[in-house]
């Protein structure tokens, strides 16, 4: 019959024994008595064997794991991504977590126990990832990617003290990879009328409005195929940005809302934009009419997608970064990605001397600090030349 006791050890330390009887030794295929042990802070013997009992209800119990024996791995899968991630990250955060764990993440850390980890393997691993063949051309991964495997750890680590299985984080006390804010490449104003240019040969309507728009309202990628013809307001000049659309595997097209309150806004947009929204509305709604009870429904709901194909399904996000390498390259383009259209957008305002304030705004950003942060290079080459207008006076005068 299964049974504890309590011996002390010195000053308040106790340690607790529980046989847990004949069990089968995997190594030598023999019975083999076992027991469990754990050791106490108490007061003296009769507190001792009150943890005694709560120990023995802890083994007894169908709940109980030793943590000591849980590994990296099977933390992760069975306790982390189910009980946390699934339930608090969106699906394309989930969707990039997923990845980065199963190329690099998992295989790193799966001989070790959950307690094992410590600091120092952190700290090789973080610093691996920066040697070269890294990533999947052979090279070394960005700092802002290091810093996203930091992210996933940290937060892998956090849970598992949070349900008690670690007393801390082996990443208390590891830096935080340094992420330098490097200049991001953008069209000049020449460069940005001469791609307005390009865009009037383009037969597509569709891509023609969606260029303009990034170049001119700062929307970011998801926010602008997540627009539908009820956010756009012709006479106003208006597009209210209420939610984003991004694509998994897995899940497909999800349609949800910004990620910050401050995301969501309303963007004026250029009258000269409003010749164009407005056939392309009127060649959408004939699709509209002529696709009938075909018109594509997300997740048995009707949209009304101001880029979508001729059926009303939404155009797919690699879809737009294939035809805008493809347009890049058709008109001999210097080559930036389509994200860098929000930032030419911001670079453009900032040296026409508008408000960081507005641009802040018109960006989504919740705080002018990020804004500050982004495009602080900009901003300063935009005060140097301020400066240089002073000059111009002072040496008139003189």
């Amino acid at each position: 019959m299964a049974r504890g006791y309590v011996q002390h050890v010195s000053g308040n330390k106790w340690r607790l024994f529980y046989d847990v009887g004949m069990k089968l030794d995997p190594k030598t295929g023999k019975m083999k008595r076992q027991r469990k042990t754990k050791t106490v802070q108490a007061k003296g013997k009769r507190e001792a064997e009150k943890l005694l009992t709560k120990f023995i209800a802890e083994l007894d119990s169908d709940s109980y794991f030793e943590p000591e024996k849980m590994m990296f791995v099977d933390f992760v899968k069975n306790e982390w991504l189910p009980k946390h991630a699934r339930k608090h990250l969106a699906k394309t955060t989930l969707d990039t977590h997923t990845r980065l764990l199963e190329r690099r993440i998992l295989p790193a850390f799966q001989n070790f126990r959950l307690d094992q980890v410590k600091p120092k393997h952190i700290i090789d691993f973080l610093h691996n990832l920066g040697e070269d063949g890294m990533n999947t051309r052979g090279g070394k991964l960005s700092p802002a990617s290091i810093l996203y495997h930091y992210r996933v750890l940290r937060s892998i680590f956090n849970f598992a003290v949070e349900c008690q299985v670690l007393k801390r984080s082996p990443l208390e006390g590891v830096k935080k990879p340094k992420l330098t804010q490097k200049e991001v490449e953008v069209y000049t104003e020449e460069e940005a009328y001469h791609l307005l240019e390009c865009l009037e040969s383009e037969q597509s309507l569709s891509w023609k409005v969606l260029t303009k728009l990034a170049i001119t309202t700062g929307l970011r990628r998801s926010e602008l195929l997540g627009l539908e013809w009820e956010h756009v307001d012709l006479e106003e000049r208006t597009i209210a940005v209420r939610q984003g659309l991004t694509y998994t595997k897995d899940a497909g097209y999800i349609v949800g809302p910004l990620k910050t309150r401050g995301s969501n806004r309303t963007v004026s947009i250029p009258g000269s934009l409003i010749r164009d929204l407005k056939k392309l509305k009127l060649q959408k709604q004939e699709e509209r009419i002529a696709a009938g009870e075909l018109w594509y429904q997300l997740n048995g709901k009707e949209h009304f997608f101001m880029f979508s194909d001729y059926r009303g399904k939404p155009l797919n996000p690699t879809s737009v970064k294939n035809w805008w390498q493809r347009f890049i390259k058709r008109h001999d383009l210097k080559y930036i990605n389509f994200h860098a259209l929000r930032h030419t957008s911001a670079t453009l305002l900032i040296n026409q001397g508008v408000h960081a304030k507005v641009i802040a705004e018109r960006l989504g950003h919740a705080d002018i600090k990020t804004t500050m942060n982004v495009y602080g290079h900009v901003l300063r080459k935009a005060d140097r030349e301020a400066a240089n207008k002073f000059d111009e006076l002072l040496k008139k005068k003189g």
